[in-house]
């Protein structure tokens, strides 16, 4: 009997391998066909690399499957040695194998709603959700995930293999009466295996994300890894993400040179006798999912997604060609304002460490007060506690802004309110300050559920734009446009009131989205630029626009660095500032080493676009948006991305730890 279900288990392990294979297989095809256009999978040149994807794909999934299957072999032999019942045994057994089933089915589905979402596998940005307002995430993934359906989905497909494990064992369908030599060789041999799958290699490094590139198309790359992979790949780069140590000098000189061609990231604004004596306010707003994305979409008459944000799109300075830093609202606030990649700063190990070169503490050196307002919680991501060490003199929040306006909490959602309430207490804080304010603005209406103030009426919206690449209907694609409106239309009736307002006209406005509007399915490689790109707007009144030296090229190439170099030198004289690579986008002749834009994927400048996620690819501009023909990265730009993306990490570490003794 204990040789029976010594090989019951054995052989139904080998069954449940290769179910859970062919159900990874299939999934991962699914996916091919969802995200990777027809023209692509077609096309001659990228045949050979789906075939890699195909392979490679299957290793990874043999791997994970064998690392499950393996202790749960170990654990299967264990419970037999231990003389249990044939019938505790089966039970056992099988609710082990259902509950891992049901664990790697759900990452692997989720996989997919992810990708979809956020055009990559799961990554780090997936525990700054986790780190989110959960009860808000949760309600979030409930109103937007098929959640009961893919139970039961997870639940059948978890059932098959557990069932069919009872089965064997309860009545021993595998026993084959195998002498105990043959059957010592047949379990030696089961493990044996198993620990091979599970190295994924014999004569290198266990197979791992540096293995993971068959293809110059980096969607092609983002199909190798499934569920259950890219939550461990997750983990490690979380894992890296949250330390921080003292630098070499030596090195972060060598960073900024091969990267920047300087040797110090403190810069100077240029002197200027008018803004010294006449300080002008500065707002600056973080629009949630402002993305070109969908803005390439907007037509005047039939589909119109500026409101009256129009008119300071035309004759203010608009840059369309302009890369967030991410595609989350909290590394990209972590990069604008405290200049970290690591997007948890708030929440570290840090989180009680003053930063001194963040843009709050730049204004207030120059005599501003400074202010954070959010229509969301400014306990999330710990905010309402880090912002004051970074200089933040007055903080308000959703809370702060339904004391002052009732009437918001009839635009109430899990996320926060209206955002026209975060812009009336910003006019009315100008209104009321004797001295210059610098303010910062997190909007939140626009981010799922897309919840419409029900006094805003929306017009001219064509649903019909957003077919197949967003939403499953007409009314989910009508919500996305008309939130889409207000948020921009929110925005330019602020522009406007500040304007006609004679005590607070001198105030200048900036704005950028956060990251592109996510969700929209993007014709890759085509569109790699395109869907990563958000739109920056700067209105300067002209008093002040008539005593700078400025230039605008609409054409020109930039990104979120770029932000507060160019607010700086339009509002501040002779003020230090800590630059990473941004440039004034307003002046002619600038630094042209630093006429680049950088995002946490992509990267471009006049050449064209570089994919640089997990490996190099290079695209030629087809247009001012998008790319085309793929070319060789040159040596020397990788060199140079490289670089700059260590320096990153370099300089926040040097921010928080210092130098090495």
């Amino acid at each position: 009997m204990l040789q029976a279900n010594l090989e019951s288990i054995t052989f139904s392990l080998y069954f449940v391998f290769g179910y859970f294979l062919i159900v990874f297989l299939l999934h991962r095809e699914f996916m091919l066909r969802k995200f990777i256009e027809k023209e692509v999978l077609n096309n001659i040149e990228y045949i050979k690399h789906i075939k890699r994807l195909r392979l490679l794909g299957a290793r990874f999934d043999a791997k994970y499957i064998s690392i499950l299957l393996l202790f749960s072999l170990i654990i299967g032999y264990v419970l037999v040695l231990c003389n249990i019942s044939n019938q505790n045994l089966a039970y056992i057994f099988s609710s082990l194998i259902f509950i891992l089933s049901f664990l790697a089915t759900t990452l692997v589905i989720g996989n997919y709603f992810y990708f979809k979402t956020y055009n990559n596998y799961y990554d780090i940005f997936i525990f700054g959700l986790l780190e989110d307002q959960t009860q808000a995430v949760l309600k979030n993934i409930y109103e937007e995930v098929p959640v009961i359906s893919l139970f039961f989905l997870t639940s059948i497909v978890s059932i098959l293999p557990s069932l069919l494990v009872y089965q064997a064992i309860y009545y021993n369908w595998f026993h084959a009466n195998l002498s105990v030599i043959t059957f010592s060789i047949l379990a030696s041999f089961s493990i044996l295996s198993m620990l091979a799958l599970a190295r994924g290699t014999l004569f290198s490094l266990p197979l791992g994300k540096a293995h993971a590139q068959v293809s110059s198309l980096n969607i092609i790359n983002k199909m190798i890894p499934n569920g259950i992979v890219a939550i461990e790949w997750a983990l490690k780069d979380r894992k890296r993400e949250i330390s921080f140590s003292a630098v070499s000098e030596e090195e972060g000189l060598k960073l900024m040179q091969l990267a920047l061609n300087k040797n110090s990231l403190l810069d100077t604004t240029e002197k200027n006798a008018f803004l010294e004596q006449n300080s002008p306010h500065v707002v600056f707003a973080l629009m949630e999912s402002f993305g070109t994305n969908i803005l390439v979409l907007d037509e005047p008459d039939t589909n119109d997604l500026l409101g009256k944000l129009r008119p300071y799109v035309k004759n203010s300075f608009f840059f369309k060609r302009f890369l967030s830093i991410s595609g989350g609202t909290a590394p990209t606030l972590a990069s604008l304002f405290f200049h970290s990649p690591i997007q948890n700063i708030s929440q570290s190990v840090a989180q009680k460490t003053a930063l001194s070169h963040t843009p709050f503490q730049i204004y207030k050196k120059k005599g501003y007060k400074t202010i954070f307002i959010t229509s969301g919680n400014v306990m999330w991501r710990n905010l309402g506690n880090y912002l004051p060490l970074q200089g933040v003199d007055e903080i308000y929040d959703q809370n702060s802004i339904l004391d002052l306006y009732p009437e918001a909490r009839n635009t109430l959602s899990y996320w926060g309110i209206a955002d026209e309430f975060a812009f009336s207490l910003a006019e009315k804080l100008l209104q009321e300050s004797i001295q210059p304010l610098f303010v910062s603005i997190l909007t939140i209406t626009n981010h799922p559920p897309y919840q419409l103030p029900k006094h805003y009426d929306a017009r001219n919206i064509q649903p019909d734009c957003l077919k197949d690449k967003l939403g499953n209907s007409d009314q989910e694609r009508e919500k996305v446009l008309k939130t889409y409106q207000y948020a921009t239309n929110a925005l330019g009736n602020f522009i406007s009131n500040i304007d006609n307002n004679p005590n607070i006209s001198s105030t200048i406005i900036a704005a950028t989205g956060d990251h592109h509007l996510r969700g929209v399915n993007a014709r890759l490689p085509e569109e790699y630029f395109l869907m990563n790109a958000v739109p920056f707007l700067i209105h300067i009144p002209e008093n002040i626009k008539s005593k700078l030296s400025l230039h605008f090229d609409q054409n020109v190439i930039g990104s979120h660095k770029d932000v507060f170099p160019t607010l700086y030198e339009i509002s501040l004289s002779e003020a230090e500032y800590w630059n990473l690579g941004g440039r004034n986008l307003l002046k002619a002749s600038d630094n042209n080493f630093n006429a680049f834009a950088y995002n946490e994927n992509v990267w471009a400048d006049s050449t064209g676009v570089v994919c640089h996620y997990e490996n190099y690819s290079k695209y030629l501009w087809k247009d001012d948006l998008l790319t085309n023909n793929s070319i060789d990265v040159p040596q020397e730009q990788i060199e140079k991305i490289n670089a700059y993306k260590k320096l990153l990490f370099w300089q926040i570490n040097y921010q928080i730890k210092g130098y090495k003794h």
